[in-house]
């Protein structure tokens, strides 16, 4: 696994990793991340995964990272 290419942005700090079979993209926030696979057959491209990274795609990603942070305070946090 090697790291492709990674930026910032004011929610999280975003890493794509070209993989043999699959690009894999990590979203990370604080003491959180998430990651989503994107196959190589699908998306052949880092250009391919980076147009599948919609608005409502990213939204979304978002809204999880703040259901977690609820949980990681509510529960994990002691």
């Amino acid at each position: 696994m090697r790291i492709v290419e990674s930026w910032s942005t004011k929610q999280f700090k975003t890493t794509i990793y070209a993989m043999e079979r699959w690009h894999y993209v990590e979203f990370e926030a604080g003491p959180m991340k998430q990651g989503f696979k994107f196959m190589k057959d699908s998306h052949p491209a880092v250009g391919d995964v980076k147009d599948a990274l919609t608005e409502g795609f990213l939204t979304e990603v978002y809204a999880t990272f703040e259901k977690m942070y609820l949980n990681l305070k509510e529960n994990g946090s002691k």
